[in-house]
């Protein structure tokens, strides 16, 4: 913990001195900011606007309690390619926001709880707690800054392809990620309208359970416990309001409690962002990136990214995202110790909202990823596609339906299927 204390205390020093010293630059600054016109807005962002529940006005602040009982039915809980465990499951959930955006400046309070219950499967229940503080402040007229910290209890389903490896052969888990985090992030924008600087900061601390396979063997997460620092900064020219070209490069830090498991990266990109006729906006980048780890080497190659919103009509709006990212897997026990495992992963997503009446919501999505492990001729993939509805009743009241299918194939783990379907009832004051 006192390593965590020096690394958020040293974060946060080194994006106030920066947020300082362009302050200062703008004293000379030739021109002032170009005003861009508001971003345009997703169906499913305006459907929530607009049928937000009415809250509670407390001088600036708006208080907006919420509660939600879904039930359901999911036929593999744990995602495992053998032996799956099919249960209804029920769940309830509580939460409060407080907001106050008077002005260019926001701030958002929230705490929530839930608690989960497998009626087949009781040693899965689960409780999750979570609660925080989200800002951003506009300085002056060329600066903001923004951050945020929090803290959560977390019960989590892990991708089908989580275990351990002994003796050539995969015994996955069989319970659910249990673990602690805490989350700060502290951001800094530069703007002058023609050009612009952005640095950001997160880190964030973990404390994962142990954990338990199907053959019974208890795991130490020793290997996911410990603190995630990652470092950003941009810097870009806009050519327009709404079209501007940058770079950026970006250093992470991973310590854990298992050392074996530390590793750090970088990246440096070059990108666009752009906007045409207000009806497609994005994001591309493409550069270099490289991870360092402590019991396996060394991982490179070419990273890119792509983000894009269509408004096709004032009733549809779709959403693409793709990217590449290096990572590892800690899945093989050799002697009592865990093994790192580099992996490229690669995945595409694609999203829906169409609102075929002003109370009626109908969400799409569907998304693909591959994971490359480096060394072996090991490709983990999963196919995800789901299909909802929000239907609201009264501004203090929303149906929502939803289905889920999953499916990953793994020639080490096994190929698995889940679906999931629920029905919900959320109720705000």
């Amino acid at each position: 913990m006192r390593r965590l204390a020096l690394l958020a205390f040293s974060l946060a020093l080194a994006v106030a001195a920066s947020a300082q010293e362009l302050r200062g630059a703008q004293d000379g600054a030739a021109e002032g900011p170009i005003t861009a016109p508001p971003d345009p807005v997703s169906v499913g962002e305006r459907f929530d606007r607009f049928n937000a529940s009415p809250g509670m006005q407390a001088g600036p602040w708006k208080v907006t309690p919420t509660a939600t009982l879904r039930g359901g039915y999911d036929d593999n809980v744990t995602t495992v390619s053998v032996e799956p465990v099919a249960t209804p499951f029920a769940q309830l959930r509580g939460r409060i926001d407080a907001v106050n955006a008077d002005g260019p400046d926001s701030f958002l309070v929230y705490a929530e709880a839930t608690q989960t219950w497998y009626f087949e499967a009781s040693d899965l229940d689960q409780f999750d707690a979570r609660g925080g503080l989200d800002f951003a402040v506009q300085a002056d007229d060329y600066v903001r800054i923004r951050g945020g910290i929090g803290v959560s209890t977390n019960g989590e389903i892990d991708s089908a392809n989580e275990g351990i490896v002994i003796g050539g052969a995969f015994d996955p888990y069989v319970d659910l990620a249990r673990y602690l985090a805490i989350p700060a992030s502290l951001g800094v924008t530069y703007d002058t309208g023609r050009w612009f600087v952005r640095a950001d900061g997160a880190l964030t601390y973990y404390d994962y359970d142990d954990r338990t396979t199907l053959g019974g063997t208890k795991v130490d997460q020793d290997f996911r416990s410990g603190t995630v620092a990652d470092l950003d900064m941009r810097a870009g020219w806009h050519f327009s309001p709404s079209t501007s070209v940058f770079v950026q490069g970006g250093y992470n830090l991973q310590r854990f409690d298992d050392k074996s498991a530390n590793s750090d990266g970088w990246r440096a990109v070059a990108g666009l962002q752009f906007e045409l006729s207000r009806l497609l906006t994005g994001e591309v980048f493409a550069g270099y990136a490289a991870q360092s780890y402590a019991g396996s080497g060394d991982t490179t190659g070419l990273t890119y990214g792509a983000s894009l919103d269509w408004f096709a009509t004032e009733l549809v709006s779709l959403h693409l995202q793709a990217r590449r990212d290096f990572g590892a897997e800690r899945t093989a026990i050799v002697g009592g110790a865990s093994v790192t495992s580099p992996v490229t992963h690669d995945s595409v997503a694609f999203q829906v909202e169409y609102e075929p009446l002003r109370q009626v919501l109908i969400r799409g999505r569907a998304g693909y990823q591959w994971d490359t492990y480096e060394g072996s001729d090991r490709t983990d993939k999963r196919f995800f596609a789901g299909l909802g509805a929000d239907y609201v009743i009264t501004p203090n009241f929303r149906l929502n339906l939803d289905y889920l299918y999953d499916e990953t194939t793994s020639a080490i783990a096994g190929n698995s299927t889940r679906n999931v379907i629920s029905l919900g009832l959320t109720a705000g004051y």
